[in-house]
């Protein structure tokens, strides 16, 4: 647009100072004493050279913005390919990550005759309408040959939100200030309800609700010697619901503190199977790691020292899974960066 004003207004200007020329006198006179000298005898008249500078000017003008056109064209072409090339890169790291981490949980399970099976489950709290919803998502796993394990690839549980922050302020207090009264009220109040309920009757809060009473408990057994069975409580129905809904899981994630420890209690190929989990941070995402251990375990004297060892030894593989992590990050940015 600006190359067709450019032309106009010369062509104006070159009209008017041409009439200006012819018809008056002053320019007569301006043009006798100062021009004539330098225009008349000269074998191109001023007219002419005028109309070539400006053509020249115009001209360039054109070729510049063609070529201001040409760089930008050619910027957006270099910043589309450089998003491609960073996203590839970034896809490219993720597959590398996912491959150093399956070589790093098959070497932890060669390493440890007793785990048959690792996994690693994304997890999720989500509050909404004075409700809580814990979300678990399949991340990855490695389990031994001719080995029956089930990898829960999607898994929800859903509480009232009071009972989740009853529980953990309750929780936090015998932590921090060495109080139970709190939690043990917790426990108290929690199995009032669930005792009053059938157990065809409970549904899937009842079993978030039992997985926080039995945590309690089992916080308050460490310190106080107070079990379930103190209680005078039907264990049955509360062991059947637990396996019912699969909350070994959410009751190792509500730990998040500390590792917990959990059997398989169902009378079938995985009786007494021991699990081991913990919530942990990887790739700044809270992150559940569940190790499944053989039942013969349990008939190992030195059975407390080899589950300690095995979960500081999985912490370690984790230190090292997040420094794969960070040194990938820093080479997706350097990429940007360039």
């Amino acid at each position: 647009m600006m190359k067709y004003i450019y032309i106009i207004l010369s062509s104006v200007f070159i009209l008017i100072f041409d009439l200006w020329i012819e018809h008056s006198n002053q320019a007569q006179s301006f043009y006798v004493d100062w021009l004539k000298p330098f225009i008349d005898e000269r074998k191109i008249s001023i007219v002419w050279f005028l109309l070539l500078v400006v053509f020249f000017i115009i001209l360039f003008k054109f070729w510049l913005n063609r070529k201001n056109d040409e760089i930008n064209n050619l910027k957006t072409k270099l910043e589309s390919e450089m998003e491609i090339l960073i996203h590839a890169n970034s896809e490219l790291s993720n597959y590398r990550l996912k491959d150093n981490l399956s070589k790093l949980l098959n070497h932890f399970i060669k390493k440890h005759p007793y785990v048959i099976a690792v996994q690693l489950y994304q997890f999720l709290e989500q509050n909404l309408n004075r409700n809580t919803t814990f979300k678990l998502n399949f991340i990855d796993g490695t389990v031994v040959e001719d080995v029956n394990i089930n990898a829960i690839h999607q898994l929800y549980y859903r509480s009232e939100s009071r009972f989740i922050n009853e529980f953990r302020r309750a929780k936090e207090l015998l932590i921090e200030e060495d109080d139970p009264n709190l939690l043990l009220d917790f426990v108290l109040d929690t199995y009032s309800i669930l005792s009053e309920k059938s157990q065809s009757s409970m549904k899937e809060e009842d079993a978030c609700l039992c997985s926080l009473m039995v945590l309690g408990l089992e916080i308050l057994e460490k310190d106080y010697q107070l079990g379930i069975e103190s209680l005078g409580s039907p264990e049955e129905k509360f062991d059947s619901l637990l396996d019912d809904y699969r909350t070994g899981l959410l009751r190792g994630a509500l730990m998040n503190d500390s590792y917990y420890t959990f059997t398989h209690t169902r009378d079938n190929e995985k009786l007494n199977r021991q699990y081991l989990t913990r919530l942990v941070k990887v790739r700044n995402e809270e992150t559940l790691f569940l190790i499944a251990l053989d039942a013969s375990i349990l008939a190992d004297e030195g059975y407390n020292a080899i589950m300690s060892y095995i979960g500081d030894d999985f912490e370690t593989l984790l230190i090292d899974l997040e420094n794969i992590y960070n040194r990938s990050i820093e080479r997706v940015g350097d990429s940007n960066g360039s």
